[in-house]
């Protein structure tokens, strides 16, 4: 403070202006001179003291920057303070937070030795586990072993109860035909009923037995046993039901027989009163036949479904017989095929079957191809059988010759109209069609066809 004054007062010396006065001019000459040389003095002292004053101002400016420098310092002071208690006060949460963290890695050891040990039992344990599991691996698989077994003799067991439901669905059809019989037929029926309730009694057996064994705990010796009976029923049953195949076979027929001369041999249908078939010696029973134009193939749908024309020569068997027999097993199917140069070819399927009158004779199946003549039939399967009168595939049965399975409308149609020469005439109804016969030609008739089925298991 004393520092600005001194500046303020020595700048106010130097900077006063003289004052003047209207005098006299000797008085005014010396006044001029006193001016000037006054003038003179300020001049110079201006120049002596111009380095103290600017000296002063400096130290001026350096006292206000002095005095910001300790306004910082002591901010500065202030938050060293504060810091040095902040820290003061971590120092002291750190010692706690150390001596806590000794605690709980003492805890945390005395834990991980417990666990250590706790493994250890473990482990131990998982080793007597391991060796008991081992035990109950071993009883499994003996005992899975003996149920296999026992469920492969019950499949067996129900294979044959099946194949006695088919004979005997088979002996109630043939028992309608055997009642018109003679004597003789009439005591092998009662043999036949006897043989039946024997099977029964013995299926009722078998089902107790069955239900033991299921009811029972897994023994491996009685299961043993229990196995030894079972085959011993099943082999009983076998020979039952040999019996029974044999009796019934000699009571009537639905089948060529497998071995024997050819010829033509007498068949029983349940619904269906008995009619003759051609058979030849290696089980095959013709079911249609076309050989020289004798036979109008030309019907409804009613000849269709019985049948028509002469066994010996051309003929078609019935639509409903083939759904009989192609429904109580599955049959084989040949097509021999002939042109008019003599040239023989074949078609064989291996699962052909008939729907019912209610499905429109549909040809369900025909199964698997093969032989030389080319397939031309598989395109008509699961199409309905048409004729003139009921047309089940919009037109072509009025426009072509001949009832067939048509599909809009043949690949083969082996019913159409007979062409002594082979050929088909121009705008005329088609013939006896294969198309793979000879690239699709149409206008190819063959002048001869036989169709033959068989049971499969022949």
């Amino acid at each position: 403070m004393k520092s600005s004054a001194l500046v303020l007062f020595l700048s106010y010396l130097l900077l006063v202006e003289p004052t003047f006065s209207v005098a006299d001019p000797v008085k005014d000459q010396q006044e001029i001179k006193n001016q000037d040389s006054e003038d003179q003095c300020n001049s110079y002292c201006f120049l002596i003291f111009k380095p103290v004053l600017d000296h002063f101002v400096e130290l001026k400016q350096a006292a206000n920057t002095s005095n910001e420098l300790k306004e910082k310092i002591n901010t500065l002071e202030l938050s060293n303070k504060d810091l040095q208690i902040q820290l003061s006060n971590a120092e002291g949460l750190d010692k706690n937070s150390k001596l806590l963290i000794n605690f709980k890695d003492e805890q945390i050891k005395q834990i991980s030795k417990q666990l250590k040990d706790k493994d250890e039992q473990i482990r131990e344990m998982n080793q007597q586990h391991k060796v008991k599991d081992d035990k109950i691996n071993n009883q499994s698989d003996l005992l899975k072993n003996k149920e296999e077994t026992i469920s492969n003799l019950q499949s067996q067991l129900a294979i044959a109860k099946i194949q006695i439901e088919n004979k005997d669905n088979l002996i109630h059809i043939k028992e309608d035909q055997i009642k018109d019989k003679s004597e003789e037929i009439k005591n092998k029926e009662e043999l036949i009923q006897l043989k039946e309730q024997q099977i029964k009694d013995k299926d009722k057996n078998i089902n107790n037995k069955i239900t033991q064994i299921n009811d029972q705990s897994a023994d491996n010796m009685n299961k043993a046993k229990q196995i030894d009976e079972l085959t011993n029923q099943i082999k009983s049953i076998s020979e039952k039901l040999t019996e029974k195949t044999d009796l019934v076979s000699r009571c009537s027929r639905m089948d060529c027989p497998s071995e024997g001369p050819t010829g033509i041999y007498n068949m029983v249908i349940r619904g269906i009163n008995a009619f003759e078939v051609p058979c030849n010696s290696t089980g095959w029973m013709t079911i249609q036949r076309r050989m020289d134009g004798s036979e109008n193939f030309n019907r409804n749908w009613d000849d269709y479904k019985k049948g028509f024309g002469d066994v010996k020569r051309e003929f078609f068997i019935g639509l409903e017989k083939l759904h009989l027999m192609t429904e109580a097993q599955p049959y084989e199917l040949y097509i021999n095929l002939r042109d008019i140069n003599g040239t023989s070819r074949y078609a064989k399927y291996d699962n052909f079957k008939v729907g019912s009158e209610m499905e429109g004779y549909e040809l369900t199946t025909i199964g698997k191809y093969s032989g030389t003549a080319g397939d031309s039939l598989k395109y008509h399967e699961n199409s309905m059988f048409s004729t003139q009168d009921r047309d089940n595939d919009s037109h072509c049965a009025r426009s072509h010759n001949g009832g067939w399975w048509f599909k809009t409308c043949f690949q083969s149609s082996l019913n159409g109209k007979y062409y002594k020469d082979g050929k088909k005439p121009y705008q005329e109804s088609y013939g006896i069609t294969w198309g793979t016969w000879k690239e699709y030609d149409y206008t190819i008739s063959l002048t001869f066809v036989e169709m033959m089925i068989r049971p499969k298991s022949i």
